[in-house]
C-alpha cells in the first residue's frame, strides 16, 4: 500500500513483503540499481523547499516511514492510517539478515568516526556468515557539480557523473569491495544524493539505503535509546540527551512539523476529524506500542 504527504509517497508493507521485496532485488536478475528512503518529518520539511531532493525521494524503489511523526501526520491529513513503521536500525538488519543468507556483501559507509568500522564488527559478531565493511568517507559534499540533475524515469538511467566530483578514494574503495548493498549514513539529502552518484559506478550495488545515525548506535559511539523510548517513538528525545547539538532538527519534527500538518488540516476545515484519526493513533503508539 503507498500513501502520500505534502506530495511524498510512503510505502505502507508488512516486514514479511518487505523481506520477500528486498529479496528479490537481491537476488534477482535485474541490474537496475534500487534507492531505499527511511522518511522522517525532517526529509518531508526539506523536500517542501528543495524540489531536487523530493524528487529523489519520489524516484525511491521503497519510501519506508521511519519517525513516528509519519504515522501521525498521515492520520491527521487522509483518511488513512499507517499499519507498519520501520526504523532505519530494523531495515538494516533485515538487508543484513539476507546479505548473510544469500551469501552478499554489505557495505557500511559514514557516520561519526570510526561509527562504520565498529558496526561493521558488531554486526560480523552478532550476525553468522555475514560479509561485512564499514569505512569513514570524510567529507562529502551534498552538493557535487558533477552530479547531474535527476531524469524521469529514476536513478537507473542517469549517465554516470565524473570521478573527480567525489572525495578521492571512495569509489576506488567500494569498486575494490564490491558491496551489494549499501547502508550510508551521511544525514538527510546528503545520503541519499551519495547513493545516486555512487550507484552508476559501482556496479555491483543493487541496494542502497540511507540510515542516518543507524551507524552511531550499532557502533556504540553513541548510547542506544532504552527498549520502551524506542517502541513508544520517543527515542529522538535520547538522541538528543546525546547531541544536545540536534535541537534544531529536534524542534523541526517535534513542533515545526506538527504545526504544519495542523495549518494544513485548519485550511481544508479538517480540523476536528483529523483530531478524532490522530488522537487514538498517538495513544497506541505512547501506550501500547503498536
Amino acid at each position: 500500500m503507498a500513501y502520500e504527504i505534502f506530495g511524498i509517497k510512503i510505502d505502507d508493507l508488512s516486514e514479511a513483503d518487505l523481506s520477500a521485496l528486498f529479496l528479490s532485488w537481491l537476488v534477482g536478475q535485474e541490474p537496475a540499481f534500487k534507492l531505499i528512503v527511511t522518511l522522517n518529518p525532517e526529509f518531508l520539511l526539506q523536500a517542501r523547499k528543495d524540489r531536487a531532493f523530493k524528487d529523489v525521494l519520489n524516484s525511491a524503489d521503497a519510501a519506508l516511514p521511519d519517525g513516528v511523526g509519519m504515522r501521525f501526520a498521515l492520520a491527521a491529513l487522509t483518511p488513512n492510517l499507517l499499519t507498519h513503521r520501520h526504523t532505519g536500525t530494523e531495515t538494516l538488519l533485515l538487508l543484513a539478515n539476507l546479505c548473510a543468507e544469500k551469501g552478499k556483501r554489505l557495505g557500511l559507509v559514514g557516520g561519526l568516526p570510526g561509527s562504520a568500522e565498529k558496526a561493521a564488527a558488531f554486526l560480523k559478531e552478532t550476525i553468522p556468515n555475514l560479509r561485512v565493511f564499514g569505512f569513514d568517507p570524510g567529507a562529502v559534499d551534498a552538493d557535487d557539480p558533477s552530479s547531474p540533475p535527476l531524469p524521469r524515469g529514476g536513478l537507473q538511467k542517469m549517465p554516470p557523473p565524473a570521478k573527480e566530483g567525489l572525495r578521492g578514494g571512495i569509489i576506488a574503495r567500494l569498486q575494490q569491495e564490491q558491496p551489494d548493498v549499501l547502508a550510508v549514513g551521511l544525514g538527510q539529502k546528503k545520503q541519499e544524493l551519495f547513493l545516486r552518484q555512487v550507484a552508476p559506478m559501482v556496479p555491483s550495488i543493487k541496494i542502497g539505503i540511507g540510515i542516518g545515525g543507524v551507524l552511531d548506535v550499532l557502533g556504540k559511539t553513541l548510547l542506544p535509546a532504552p527498549a520502551w523510548m524506542r517502541r513508544s517513538g520517543l527515542e529522538w528525545l535520547w538522541r538528543f540527551t546525546q547531541e544536545p547539538k540536534r535541537f534544531h532538527r529536534i524542534w523541526n519534527a517535534v513542533v515545526v512539523f506538527p504545526a504544519l500538518v495542523i495549518w494544513h488540516t485548519l485550511k481544508a476545515r479538517t480540523f476536528l476529524g483529523a483530531c478524532r484519526r490522530t488522537i487514538p493513533e498517538i495513544f497506541r503508539q505512547l501506550f501500547l506500542f503498536s
